[in-house]
């Protein structure tokens, strides 16, 4: 389905849009600096000598730290506004990118991870609540490809380019000019932090104490624990993000520089095909008009595909042909990971309590999240046993008995499918938390 110009139009003239896409933004960059690990630690693994059990568990600190905060940030958003906990974010990764500008070790990377993680913690969110309050429910699919089309070009900037970057200025000037990035949008955020809707609609209730937002955290928890249509969503929200992110943030240029003996530029190129594809899934679902009837049909039909997807990419790194065969691949991976993302969030959207939403959606995050640590870690332990011949280096072997454990992980969670029933998606009647 398609939309008129006319249409467009009215929907990017919103008074909220301008802010929504600054939220966006900050978005971009959660991605750019989740992804940079698959091109930073594997460099500094191997001039390290680090194993792969030990990339992976530095990758995973990132997640820990996003993974605490998001149950957190999502009450913060609903209590105070995204725009202010979202500024507080993107100073914290100024910070964390000039750790990289000082000597690095694993501890340096380590806490760089770290930094990020609680930086960018709130900002995925931020979008999410921003976007459910501010435009109509019926319309969610098209704010929602803008956000993850345009989100997901941080994952196509943090590979290739990226790389060219450190090949061209070296680790420590790329990432001290990349500490200003965050910093300009902070200041354009605090001057458009007056408009925030949310903090508005929050003037004038009732003060309450910071440590008020853990019986919330809680509550969402308990919520998403009781209602089996949220805990179906929750496992296919969890287990497509972790794989993902298994892939696009950590092992994707390894595997395939090994996988295809491809030289590191060709292998950063065509896995990031991946973020390309995650780019335009979401696009071919802007013109759908949401309803809670038809969404559980939706969320089948692309999640089978989505898992479908992996097994390709196996067997295309698994037969080592050509490596744009494995890009392809990687680029269905990618498209059919931003569909089922877009539907899953709309859903989610459609049975959280409405001002509860942004409690519910951190505390579902937090789990896919922590799924992601899993599923890097694991990997990295299954890819340990399958060293190159330099340290630091692994085979194509290793890679693809780690990837195999993704995909019949995928296969796995469509198992959830039919707790996730036909019925039309509807509130649940109890609340998610009082923060």
């Amino acid at each position: 389905m398609s939309l008129s110009k006319s249409t467009v139009r009215g929907l990017v003239s919103d008074s909220s849009f301008p802010l929504f896409l600054l939220l966006v933004g900050s978005f971009f960059l959660t991605v750019f600096f989740r992804i940079s690990a698959s091109v930073v630690l594997p460099l500094e693994g191997e001039r390290l000598g680090m194993s792969a059990a030990m990339i992976g568990f530095i990758s995973s600190v990132h997640f820990y730290a996003y993974a605490f905060l998001q149950p957190v940030s999502g009450i913060l958003h609903d209590r105070y506004g995204p725009v202010r906990v979202v500024i507080s974010g993107l100073l914290l990764t100024a910070g964390s990118c000039l750790l990289l500008t000082f000597v690095r070790t694993p501890f340096t990377l380590g806490a760089w991870r770290l930094l990020s993680g609680f930086g960018v913690a709130p900002m995925y969110s931020a979008v999410l609540v921003f976007q459910a309050f501010a435009f109509p429910p019926e319309r969610y699919c098209f704010y929602a490809a803008i956000n993850m089309g345009l989100s997901s070009l941080g994952a196509i900037v943090s590979v290739a380019p990226l790389g060219f970057a450190v090949d061209t200025f070296g680790m420590t000037g790329t990432f001290a000019l990349l500490s200003a990035i965050p910093l300009a949008m902070a200041l354009v955020l605090a001057r458009r932090a007056p408009a925030d809707p949310i903090r508005l609609s929050a003037a004038g209730k009732e003060a309450r104490s910071l440590f008020s937002i853990f019986p919330g955290i809680g509550q969402a928890i308990l919520f998403i624990m009781k209602n089996r249509r949220v805990r179906a969503l929750q496992t296919l929200w969890a287990i497509s993000s972790a794989s993902l992110l298994t892939f696009q943030g950590l092992w994707g240029v390894s595997w395939f520089a090994a996988a295809f003996n491809a030289s590191p530029g060709s292998a950063r190129f065509w896995s990031s095909l991946v973020s390309v594809g995650m780019m335009l899934g979401p696009v071919f679902t802007s013109g759908v008009v949401v309803s809670p009837a038809g969404l559980p049909g939706i969320i089948r039909k692309v999640s089978a595909a989505n898992a479908l997807s992996w097994f390709l990419l196996l067997a295309a790194a698994g037969w080592g042909g050509a490596v744009w065969v494995g890009g392809l691949a990687a680029f269905t991976v990618g498209m059919t990971s931003g569909m089922r993302g877009v539907f899953s969030l709309a859903a989610i959207t459609a049975v959280s309590p409405p001002g509860e939403r942004g409690a519910v959606f951190g505390a579902m995050n937090m789990t896919a999240v922590l799924s992601a640590v899993a599923f890097q870690w694991g990997t990295g332990i299954i890819i340990d046993h399958f060293p190159g011949e330099a340290p630091g280096t692994f085979t194509a072997a290793g890679y693809f008995a780690g990837f195999t454990v993704v995909a019949v992980a995928m296969a796995a969670s469509l198992l959830a499918l039919r707790p996730l029933g036909r019925e039309p998606l509807a509130p649940d009647t109890g609340e998610a938390g009082k923060n």
